[in-house]
């Protein structure tokens, strides 16, 4: 553990089993035993041998070891190598590392900070009816 436990407002350690929680902390709080319940916090961590089961709500959350159930964030998730999230997860932003595992419903807010049209799915259209169009006559013969 790169901190120690007085840094987190919530500690779970390697030991401790929760079951039926439900628990609303305002800080930081870091899992690496097990809980069971619903968990709303500004900050999450799981760490590597940690597992959080139930309804995860919050801003951020940084994932070593298994979250399962929902985990709805507002800003950024971050899932290392080691972590695996299984459910319904829904993000502001998102980062993985190689050998995450992600598995269920994942969503974002698509419109959320950008009201751009992509750019991209403009000159696909563009390109895609210029190959359905007939070529214009030439005049040459």
């Amino acid at each position: 553990m790169a901190q120690n436990e007085s840094d987190y407002e919530f500690y779970v350690g390697p030991a401790t089993h929760l079951e039926g929680a439900s628990l609303a902390i305002d800080g930081t709080a870091r899992i690496d035993g097990k809980i069971v319940g619903k968990v709303a916090v500004k900050h999450l961590i799981v760490g590597p041998g940690g597992i959080v089961q139930g309804d995860i709500s919050g801003e951020t959350a940084k994932i070593e070891g298994i979250v399962e159930d929902s985990l709805q964030l507002s800003g950024k998730l971050t899932v290392c190598a080691s972590g695996k999230i299984r459910g319904n997860i829904k993000y502001g932003s998102i980062e993985t590392m190689e050998g995450a595992k992600l598995v269920g419903e994942i969503s974002t807010d698509w419109d959320s900070g950008d009201t751009s049209t992509p750019q991209v799915s403009d000159r696909l259209e563009a390109f895609t009816a210029s190959l359905a169009e007939p070529e214009p006559d030439s005049g040459l013969v």
